[in-house]
């Protein structure tokens, strides 16, 4: 049996109806040397922070940081860290939830691989407002179907590569030393998987460990997100490049992607000028084919159209990656 210590780090915002079904499964966990849960709340408005306070008082495991007022993500995610000081952390959204063996397999991945810098897995996908199990992560979350074994700063790079944070573990030790940047109010968790990347490759588990909680309230399907993720993520990129000029073409192609991506967005959402001229933009930096491609897109799709295509994750898949 292991002897390394595990911290599972959980933040939570308005999830009172989630978060003891999320705390429930981390105490359950089969891996009896859990150190610590440290439980951030951001601020929440509803019962959320009490309740986490109640599960405090009967497990002293729980470290409650609570915050008065609502800062972000980033920022609850640092306070959270600094909080954290075990071997190894396990990362958890406060909707989601483990599976009882969750913690135990993933601690065995990395004590038998100490050159990962962590590892993730699959996770159920359950849409809790239909109340109906939607498939595996990989499958509706994500472009593939079936991850690589490991996955390196090229691979992580590629757009149709998408690991849900709650089934991440990583070494502590690997940790980015200034955690998320607080600049950034989405794409951190981006910038920070690509410090902890480019130390080594992140181990995939072929098995599904976890449940991933879909619901219109997701900090990744918000109308802020919709709104500010894209100058967010070119901020990430022109980051990344300062400190890593080597990722050049990675960042590059990854940059385009985002834009196309963007593209089908604006036009799903009737803002076809919007979509034009970030056509335009890809054809300055000199993807002239894509970017004609999308221009053209752009001035023929409309946003029924567009929506189908959307919801077509392989057509969408081509249509970023050839368009």
């Amino acid at each position: 049996m292991s002897n390394s210590s595990v911290n599972v780090v959980i933040v939570t915002y308005n999830q009172e109806t989630l978060i003891k079904d999320t705390l429930d499964s981390v105490l359950n966990q089969s891996y009896d040397n859990i150190t610590k849960i440290v439980v951030a709340d951001d601020g929440s408005t509803d019962e959320t922070s009490n309740i986490i306070k109640q599960y405090a008082l009967d497990n002293p495991v729980i470290e409650p940081v609570l915050a008065k007022e609502n800062k972000g993500i980033t920022y609850n995610m640092n306070r959270a860290l600094k909080h954290a000081d075990a071997d190894y952390i396990s990362f958890m959204d406060g909707d989601d939830q483990m599976f009882p063996q969750k913690i135990e397999k993933q601690v065995n991945v990395l004590d038998a691989n100490p050159d990962l810098v962590g590892c993730a897995h699959d996770m159920d996908v359950f849409d809790s407002s239909k109340g109906k199990k939607l498939g595996k992560f990989s499958e509706v979350m994500s472009f593939k179907n079936k991850m690589a074994e490991r996955i390196g700063i090229e691979s992580f790079f590629d757009p149709s590569t998408l690991l849900c944070p709650s089934s991440a573990m990583y070494r502590s030790e690997k940790l980015p030393v200034n955690g998320y940047d607080n600049r950034l109010k989405y794409w951190s968790e981006f910038l920070f998987a690509v410090e902890l990347v480019m130390k080594g490759d992140i181990g995939i588990m072929d098995e599904v460990l976890g449940l991933y909680n879909l619901h219109g309230s997701n900090a990744s399907l918000s109308m802020d997100m919709k709104e500010s993720g894209l100058e967010n993520a070119l901020i990430v990129y022109s980051i990344i490049l300062s400190r890593y000029p080597e990722l050049y073409s990675l960042v590059k192609r990854r940059r385009t992607a985002t834009y196309l991506a963007n593209i089908v967005e604006c036009v799903k959402d009737g803002n076809n000028k919007k979509a034009k001229n970030l056509s335009k933009i890809l054809i300055s930096e000199g993807s002239y084919f894509k970017g004609l491609g999308a221009y053209l897109f752009s001035s023929i799709f409309n946003k029924e159209r567009a929506d189908k295509l959307y919801q077509n994750k392989r057509l969408l898949k081509f249509f970023v990656k050839h368009v």
